[in-house]
């Protein structure tokens, strides 16, 4: 059995700060460790004298505490500072509990003093760095959100909870909420979980429902916070509101449709004369077959064989006048565009065609140069055909101011063997001062013009998937080049692909 010797050399040996009271709380023995820090022995100490190495804002709380572990008669808990022998406090956890005889009353207390100084120094610098945190997250103007690496909401922004109208809690679980729109809730958890897999930064548009109960559309932008290791610490997520630019996008692209249509009005009215022309031609014909068919037909006897040939002829000439009506009828239609898989050569062609007319008025000759190899793209045919007359019809204002009584413009097409067709449109006239200015609505070097046209190109491209850009040549004039993709794209006007 144990011997209170033995206790004292087993206190002696612990680097804690052990002590024993008896029951009625007055210390009756200390070991080494708590002689050392306070500088005391146990004389010094005895009874209820230690109280004088305790802090005086705390001898009262400790006390009380104390006595009321000592009533109880089970383990307790307290916290202090106290005084080291060279003056200076430091906070301390004291624990203590009981020791009873076989019979069950307390015989004797057993204590241990743990200094928490340095943890409770590091708690404060951590608190504090989490309010500094707050103060600066809470003085963003927009919403913004910490996660853990796996996605755990930790904390939000007051412009955040302020949006909801949720607190900290609620939007922890905001997967099964109804913060997110319906339709988009299943793919924004998609891309949030293959970003976090990939530790990639990420872009997400999404619905989000504002307390009143109004959804509006966002951009989440997510950023990975790393250390030294590259290791993703957290996620931060700046949350912009979008609403108004979406709103605005929607009305400027029916500004643009609406001068598109004008657009396409004032190309058909200046095209009217190669237009007239054109379908003047196959009307002469179909009349001249008549009259030939008729004289065959009247004959004696009768030669039905050539009558037939004349026909077949009033009927090619027929398809040809149709086709032209079809497409001026196209300019003009409102209805969701269809894009189907038609060769750019033909269209170039059919354009070339559609204002030779004008061409040979204004003395310019067009030169088509088609790479055969080019397959069929998906486009829209009649816009794509307004892009090209616009083009042409710039090219030869250019070229009436070049030198020559013949003057030259050259269209070509061509195949990166891969997944585009680019179109260019050459000219040999004085070339251009402003490559990408001339693309902004309005803006013209045309007396009379309204500086639409090539704005309304470029929209036109860039909504088939493509780009449209200029450039001066080397040997003077202008090139005006575009690309189209030969895959099916998503189109943003709600057409819809055939």
């Amino acid at each position: 059995m144990a011997t209170r010797s033995d206790l004292g050399r087993v206190l002696k040996a612990l680097p804690a700060m052990v002590w024993i009271a008896r029951p009625d709380g007055r210390v009756t023995l200390i070991n080494p460790a708590w002689s050392h820090y306070t500088g005391l022995d146990l004389d010094e100490t005895d009874g209820l004298e230690w109280q004088a190495v305790v802090h005086p804002a705390d001898v009262s709380d400790l006390l009380a505490c104390w006595q009321a572990i000592l009533a109880s008669g089970v383990s307790g808990e307290m916290h202090a500072r106290i005084r080291r022998h060279d003056g200076q406090y430091r906070r301390f956890r004291i624990q203590c509990s009981p020791v009873h005889d076989d019979c069950g009353p307390v015989v004797e207390w057993c204590g241990v003093a743990t200094d928490i100084e340095d943890i409770s120094r590091a708690e404060e610098r951590l608190q504090q760095h989490r309010l500094d945190f707050q103060l600066v997250v809470d003085s963003i103007p927009v919403p913004v959100a910490v996660t853990s690496p796996s996605g755990e909401v930790e904390a939000l922004n007051r412009r955040t909870l302020d949006y909801f109208g949720k607190t900290l809690e609620e939007l922890k679980g905001w997967q099964a909420s109804d913060v997110v729109h319906p339709d988009d809730l299943a793919s924004t958890i998609d891309k949030q979980l293959d970003a976090h897999q990939k530790g990639d930064t990420y872009n997400i548009e999404l619905r989000h429902r504002r307390a009143d109960g109004v959804y509006r559309w966002f951009n989440v932008l997510g950023l990975p916070l790393r250390d030294g290791e590259g290791r993703i610490l957290r996620w931060f997520h700046l949350l912009t509101d979008i609403e108004d630019r979406k709103r605005a996008e929607e009305a400027l692209q029916a500004a643009q449709d609406k001068l598109a249509r004008s657009s396409q009005a004032v190309s058909l009215a200046k095209l009217s004369a190669s237009i007239a022309h054109e379908i003047n031609q196959p009307l002469a014909a179909v009349m001249t077959n008549a009259q030939a068919c008729q004289n065959w037909l009247g004959a004696t006897p009768p030669n039905v064989q050539r009558a037939m040939v004349s026909v077949e002829r009033i009927i090619r000439s027929a398809d040809s006048v149709a086709e032209v009506i079809e497409r001026i009828r196209a300019l003009f239609t409102q209805c969701p565009r269809i894009r189907e898989k038609h060769s750019i050569n033909q269209v170039i062609s059919e354009v070339c065609r559609l204002i030779s007319g004008e061409a040979g008025v204004r003395r310019i000759r067009i030169r088509a140069i088609l790479d055969e190899a080019v397959p069929p793209t998906p486009i829209d045919k009649i816009q794509l055909q307004q892009v090209m007359v616009n083009l042409l019809r710039n090219a030869m204002d250019a070229s009436e101011l070049a030198d020559g009584d013949t003057r030259f413009l050259d269209i070509q097409s061509r195949w990166d063997g891969e997944d585009k067709v680019l179109v260019l449109v050459r000219d040999y006239g004085p070339g251009l001062t402003e490559t990408e200015k001339i693309f902004e609505p309005f803006f013209t070097t045309k007396k009379d013009g309204m500086g639409m046209g090539l704005s309304i190109c470029r929209s036109i491209v860039e909504a088939h998937g493509g780009t449209l850009w200029a450039a001066n040549t080397g040997k003077g004039g202008a090139m005006f080049s575009f690309t189209l993709p030969l895959l099916l794209a998503a189109h943003p006007d709600g057409a819809f692909l055939a």
